[in-house]
């Protein structure tokens, strides 16, 4: 059955394909070509006021817990330590950046809840993976400020969720929804409202949507797109063990009746008995008309841009609630792809918004904190 449901599946791809107007699958584009990116009127503004309302937000978080968060991905899941592995026969067109050089790179990983405030687990909505690698090439370029200035680090942070596609879409529709979140921050009834009011109502309920299943069963996508190297183009994480895939973790489903934690109990009781092991791959763009950098909500089709494997990355079993590692992480550790590989530069406004509002973020935690953030640069660093 499972092969006939493959021919199936390649049939209707290369069908797909042969009917699409995009460029050969691998004619990749350069990142720096012509209509890759464009700049939005009046953005530094706008990133400004995006910023303003979710300082405000995490001022909200402080009242009500007397701690200061993140400004999204709020609640932490699990953190686990593990090794990524860049093979060393890739072809040209993927041995780019960090991926250049093959090897064994440690990492650390944080599963969270997506919103920017503690949400129960029964309410179904996106999650999240950011990853930071560790012993990163120093003799790569970094990206620069606008000074022209950038740190010296050995790190490269990637940012994931669960949904190939972002809602915010890009950053005038960002600015609108978080003005939305933030008028109705207390208020999730009348939020789902007010969106189901926009021309794009379907789009902004979509997270609701997701399956609230065991997070160790799902891909991870950065949804919006990046660099690589002389390309561009969408990165994402699959899992690949059998007990990740099975139907016990895949649709092992949250009910209204399970704990306010209960993605965090299965994450823990997983790791305390089996290791994890993710495929990590890229889909390379070829054409913006097909493959925006600009609009974050559109999938990019994987007939005209299919998934290419760069690496893996393999978390042995371990505790991954251990309290001392949780705390370290969430007052200490600074995670931002802005301040990472010139090779692996974030692009399209969604992104250009995140490089002033993680900056603007991580400040005011700390200072509410009275702790202070700043780029681990060891993995033995962290607990």
């Amino acid at each position: 059955m499972e092969a006939i449901t493959d021919t199936a599946s390649n049939a209707w791809t290369s069908t797909k394909r042969a009917l699409s107007s995009a460029p050969p699958n691998d004619a990749y584009l350069r990142w720096d070509a012509q209509g890759v990116e464009q700049l939005v009127p009046d953005e530094e503004t706008k990133t400004e006021k995006v910023a303003e309302i979710m300082n405000r937000m995490q001022r909200h978080n402080f009242d009500q817990h007397r701690h200061a968060y993140r400004a999204t991905h709020v609640k932490s899941q699990g953190i686990v330590k593990g090794t990524l592995t860049v093979p060393s026969d890739l072809p040209r067109h993927l041995a780019q950046g960090l991926f250049a050089i093959p090897g064994s790179y440690p990492v650390c990983a944080r599963y969270a809840n997506e919103p920017v405030f503690l949400q129960s687990d029964t309410v179904p909505g996106p999650r999240g993976m950011g990853l930071k690698v560790f012993n990163c090439p120093k003799s790569e370029p970094r990206i620069t400020d606008d000074a022209g200035n950038n740190e010296e680090s050995n790190t490269q942070d990637f940012l994931f969720n669960n949904a190939p596609m972002l809602e915010l879409t890009d950053i005038d529709t960002t600015l609108d929804i978080m003005a939305l979140r933030e008028k109705h921050f207390d208020n999730p009834i009348a939020l789902s409202a007010a969106t189901k009011l926009r021309t794009d109502a379907l789009k902004q309920n979509a997270p609701g949507m997701l399956p609230n299943t065991n997070i160790i069963s799902h891909g991870m996508y950065t949804q919006s797109a990046f660099r690589f190297g002389d390309y561009y183009g969408h990165l994402a994480l699959f899992p690949i063990l059998d007990e990740q895939t099975n139907p016990k973790s895949s649709t092992q489903s949250v009910s209204s009746s399970d704990p306010h934690n209960v993605l965090k109990d299965w994450l823990f009781d997983y790791f305390n008995h089996q290791p994890a092991k993710y495929e990590f791959k890229i889909q390379l763009g070829t054409d913006p008309a097909h493959h925006p950098t600009e609009d974050a909500s559109i999938v990019w089709d994987e007939a005209t841009a299919p998934y290419q494997t760069i690496g893996y990355i393999e978390f042995p079993v371990q505790n991954s609630f251990d309290h001392e590692r949780r705390v370290f992480w969430e007052d200490h550790m600074r995670l931002d792809p802005w301040r990472g590989l010139e090779a692996h530069r974030p692009l399209g406004s969604v992104n250009r918004v995140r490089r002033g509002v993680y900056a603007r973020s991580t400040k005011q935690r700390d200072e509410l904190n009275a702790r202070e953030s700043y780029d681990i640069q060891h993995v033995d660093e962290i607990p």
